[in-house]
């Protein structure tokens, strides 16, 4: 009976062992599983599709705004429908990998913002509906450049912050498009002097921290050059535009102007992607 009770008993611990390894294996395997899961969310990407939110959001209204006065119609009607897409898009994948409640809630309550804005491209094309798309844009931008800031917070280092500072100067772009826009339709206009005067400072700021980055190899630098150079040309275009504040060809040219100091910029986060945190 002793015999038959020793067998039993290291047969009971024997199966207690093996059930042990095997839970022990399944959470190993789990604890993998997450931790790739986790590594393919990459912080300076994520916060790069933050940075983009705001300037999507300036992007749309402008894109709007052009479409009412007949600036670069096809273009503008494109860029719309783009910018709404991807607006969404990365929405999404911003909420899903918030990695604090706090940034989640912030793009749960940009989603219910947007949720209202994106009906705009199924109303009539006029200066009602884009009244009323300035009203809808302010709080809709303030709230995804908030989303950025907390990311930019959450992954701090030298190499996001120039990611987050190539976003501000994306956001500018296209904000100064539009607020040009807004004072050659009537919107906004008994604050539009200041808006734009605050734009082109706060602009002119986030670029010279970039000049000024040590980080920037002679590519970066290079495209700096070539920003700045579109910069001269959009003071001129501004200029003329000022001369003439109802001129079609103008309002084309500050628009062409921004987009392609925009265009340097994203080359230039991707390049600053690449470099060491």
């Amino acid at each position: 009976m002793k015999q038959a009770g020793a067998s039993f008993l290291s047969f009971h611990l024997i199966s207690m062992l093996l059930v042990t390894v095997m839970l022990s294996s399944g959470a190993y395997a789990q604890g993998a599983k997450s931790t790739k899961s986790a590594q393919k969310i990459d912080a300076s990407a994520l916060l790069n599709m933050a940075s983009r939110q705001p300037m999507l959001a300036e992007r749309i209204t402008k894109s709007f705004l052009m479409m009412t006065r007949n600036v670069l119609t096809f273009r503008s009607r494109n860029h719309l429908e783009e910018s709404l897409t991807e607006f969404e898009s990365n929405l999404n994948a911003l909420t899903a990998a918030a990695p604090t409640n706090e940034i989640r809630e912030n793009y749960e309550l940009l989603e219910q913002l947007f949720e209202e804005l994106k009906t705009i491209k199924s109303k009539p094309v006029n200066k009602q509906s884009a009244t009323e798309l300035a009203e809808q844009n302010e709080e809709l931008v303030w709230i995804a450049q908030k989303g950025a800031n907390l990311l930019q917070a959450h992954t701090k280092s030298a190499r996001n912050d120039l990611i987050a500072t190539t976003g501000e100067v994306r956001v500018l772009t296209q904000r100064l498009a539009k607020l040009y826009l807004f004072r050659t339709s009537g919107i906004r206009s008994t604050v539009i002097a200041n808006d734009l005067k605050k734009a082109e400072e706060d602009y002119r700021r986030a670029v010279e921290r970039l000049v000024r980055a040590p980080q920037n190899n002679e590519q970066i630098k290079q495209e700096l050059v070539l920003a700045e150079t579109q910069w001269l040309f959009l003071r001129g275009a501004i200029e003329r535009l000022n001369a003439d504040q109802t001129s079609v060809v103008q309002l084309e040219h500050v628009s062409k102007t921004c987009d392609n100091i925009l265009s340097v910029m994203e080359k230039i986060a991707g390049l600053y992607a690449q470099i060491k945190a």
